[in-house]
């Protein structure tokens, strides 16, 4: 039905071209008074209530996917996902597209909280967050969620009474949970699995406002050794040591020199080379971080930590981390190994045809700077 109502939007659209100027009043009125919203307002149209509700919200900064976007959306998987959801993920896919506050002039690389609050989809205290940055090339604005998807805005916002809307290309998706969004946007499954097997995985995606320091797969493959020693206990002490709650580490936030404390109980230290631009916890050197989950973040790395040696890297300048642990022979190549190797195409992966502001191996983040994405070349 829905979709049907959008194709008749889309037919009737090229009919009644309206004003693509304001002033405008409320949503309600940039969507009627502006060409190439026609079927997000039909989603609109179709659910008065959540219209409704959505007109008189204030203050806020509106990523709006043009007629394009959904017509493409619903084509996608996504949207058959949705459809089958019902209104009340409609309504928390749309209030991830409603930015908290005015925010008209978007340059570095930041977090954004939006209206997404609903427990059943996000724990993060204050909303969900999308992050947006400037791409100064593109002359445009980007914007990044959940399953490495971002929307750019090509154009100037459009002003209304409550705040701004920036028409964009794609439709954002919610960032899942932990152990969906690790495998699905950087295929790193060892942690994950290793949580699962000590009977964590539930309960740490249950926490809220968490910072995940996930080592990737082969990092797990140069240790196993090592962990295969210890007891249940002192192996889910070593996963939680990876994990911080109180605490969403976002790439705007860190800092040289601050300690958190871990679900295990004890500190890792970070350690930041703003010069050369690289990152640590503890000897483990970030190599992607900002990826959003469900109830915080993911910063992934390359060394599993270990509580009983908390040394920071000896060169803070340096690609590569200090393993924590005796290590094994180098791993033989296999699936998951090779899926973890990080190379300069991958470091491009996460963000698509843009820079990649996260993931990085050898690419040094001076170097994506240079070339204007805001990177996070850790």
């Amino acid at each position: 039905m829905l979709r049907r109502a959008i194709a008749l939007s889309a037919t009737l659209a090229t009919a009644a071209l309206a004003q693509s100027h304001g002033p405008f009043t409320d949503l309600v009125s940039v969507l009627n008074g502006t060409h190439g919203f026609s079927s997000i307002n039909a989603f609109m149209e179709y659910y008065p209530k959540l219209r409704d509700s959505l007109n008189e919200l204030k203050n806020v900064t509106v990523l709006l996917p043009k007629d394009t976007a959904v017509w493409e959306f619903i084509e996608d998987p996504r949207y058959a996902a949705l459809e089958a959801a019902g209104e009340d993920a409609l309504d928390a896919l749309l209030r991830y597209h409603f930015i908290d506050g005015v925010h008209d002039n978007i340059t570095d690389w930041v977090q954004y909280h939006t209206l997404l609050t609903s427990p059943e989809y996000t724990g993060v205290t204050g909303g969900q967050v999308v992050f947006g940055y400037n791409n100064d090339h593109g002359f445009e604005k980007s914007f990044y969620g959940g399953a490495d998807l971002s929307a750019s805005a090509g154009s100037e916002p459009i002003l209304f009474d409550g705040g701004i809307v920036y028409p964009v290309d794609n439709v954002l998706t919610i960032p899942t949970k932990l152990e969906e969004e690790v495998e699905a946007v950087a295929n790193e499954t060892a942690f994950v699995q290793a949580l699962q097997s000590a009977g964590l995985l539930e309960e740490v995606q249950a926490l809220t406002d968490v910072t995940y320091f996930v080592p990737n797969n082969t990092a797990f493959q140069l240790v196993q050794d090592s962990l295969s020693e210890l007891s249940a206990e002192e192996l889910a002490d070593v996963l939680k040591y990876h994990i911080v709650q109180g605490t969403i580490l976002y790439y705007s936030t860190f800092k040289d020199g601050v300690t958190l404390k871990t679900l295990q109980g004890d500190d890792v230290t970070i350690t930041i080379n703003a010069e050369e631009y690289t990152g640590f916890v503890n000897g483990a050197l970030f190599t992607w971080s900002d990826m959003p989950v469900a109830n915080g973040v993911v910063i992934i790395i390359d060394n599993v930590l270990n509580p009983s040696v908390t040394d920071g890297p000896a060169d803070s300048a340096v690609e590569e981390g200090v393993a924590a642990w005796p290590t094994n022979a180098i791993p033989t190549t296999t699936d998951d190994s090779a899926a973890a190797a990080t190379t300069s195409e991958e470091a491009a992966a996460y963000t698509g045809a843009a820079p990649s502001m996260h993931k990085v191996g050898t690419v040094s983040i001076a170097a994506m700077i240079a070339m204007v994405a805001f990177a996070v070349a850790l």
